[in-house]
């Protein structure tokens, strides 16, 4: 836990320089945890290591804030939540989606971040459980980010939850995927054993939504993407942004989501109404999935393994250094040098 005065002086050096404050920080399990503040820009973060986690908008003091939900900085954590827009075509899928509405539902989180997924789908009566490997992670999520207590929280690593969630016949109506990627991805939960043990877990009509953030030009993307697409027959994958015109890019970082449902049928996104968007400007700009990208992008190449198992996992590993390199050149124009620099 740090000193007092090693985080007065902190504060000082960073307010000085680039009017950011540190709230907390702690070392954790998966690194060095701090939430981070910035009065000026109205915005706080949730930092580990060379990454964020997530983060929102502070509403502006003296103004009422009519959103039901706190703000994102980030349009994924939006997108994730339109697992709720999915409809699947089909007549014998008309009678399940009936059902479904009138229904309690219940979803599966895997990855937290600052809870922004997590909050909606709580504010939306859906009932929550969150798995969380660093237990700071769900602390500053809940006492820095507004997470809220109404959620059942498994605080361990997400392969044995979910090999224990099978073995006692779990389901779920929803299930979104959102842990840490950007060159330090969890190798096991993309495995092609984890996503199918997924498969297993969702209802029928089931949906998933699983984050992805990496260059999409180097293999790993292409690997992680073929893995899912050989588990779920029936998948659309989106962008966070347009896709960039110029085609000589060495890079091109970005988040994509998955939805994939559990089954072959195909399937589309209702546009959203007020009560999906619970107040929330951030949410009429990006809740809706537009950026769509063809799945031919990630076909499989010269060299390429056909999916990533638990017996190929040096396959990706061998790759997470250039993909760390260049999620750390990103951050590098997130948040100024000296908030990277400091501790």
């Amino acid at each position: 836990m740090p000193f007092p005065q090693t985080a007065l002086s902190l504060n000082q050096n960073l307010y000085s320089t680039a009017n950011w404050t540190v709230i907390t920080r702690q070392e954790s399990i998966t690194g060095y945890i701090s939430v981070l503040e910035n009065a000026d820009m109205q915005l706080r973060v949730l930092r580990c290591d060379h990454s964020l986690l997530g983060g929102e908008w502070l509403p502006p003091s003296g103004r009422k804030h009519k959103s039901k939900v706190r703000e994102p900085i980030y349009a994924v954590f939006a997108m994730l939540e339109a697992v709720r827009l999915v409809e699947i075509s089909g007549p014998e899928h008309a009678e399940e989606a009936s059902a479904k509405s009138k229904a309690a539902q219940n979803a599966l989180m895997i990855g937290l971040g600052v809870g922004t997924s997590a909050a909606a789908l709580i504010e939306h009566g859906v009932n929550t459980t969150i798995v969380e490997i660093d237990p700071i992670v769900h602390k500053y999520a809940t006492e820095y980010f507004g997470l809220p207590l109404k959620h059942n929280a498994a605080i361990e690593d997400a392969v044995n939850f979910v090999q224990r969630a099978e073995r006692q016949h779990s389901r779920y109506d929803f299930i979104i995927h959102d842990v840490f990627t950007g060159g330090a991805e969890p190798v096991s939960l993309f495995t092609v054993e984890f996503i199918s043990t997924l498969h297993r877990l969702l209802k029928p009509d089931g949906v998933i939504a699983i984050n992805y953030a990496g260059d999409l030009l180097l293999p790993p993307a292409r690997l992680i993407i073929r893995t899912i697409l050989s588990v779920f027959s029936s998948c659309r994958i989106f962008r966070e942004e347009e896709a960039p015109t110029n085609t000589e890019l060495e890079h091109d970082f970005t988040n994509l989501v998955i939805f994939c449902i559990n089954s072959a049928s195909q399937f589309s996104f209702r546009r959203p109404t007020q009560a999906d968007l619970l107040g929330s400007r951030f949410r009429e700009m990006y809740l809706y999935p537009r950026h769509e990208v063809d799945s031919s992008l990630f076909k499989r190449r010269v060299g390429d393994e056909e999916v990533l198992s638990v017996a190929n996992t040096e396959t990706l590993e061998k790759w997470r250094r250039k993909g760390a390199i260049s999620h750390w050149r990103i951050m590098r124009t997130v948040l100024p040098d000296v908030v990277w620099e400091s501790w």
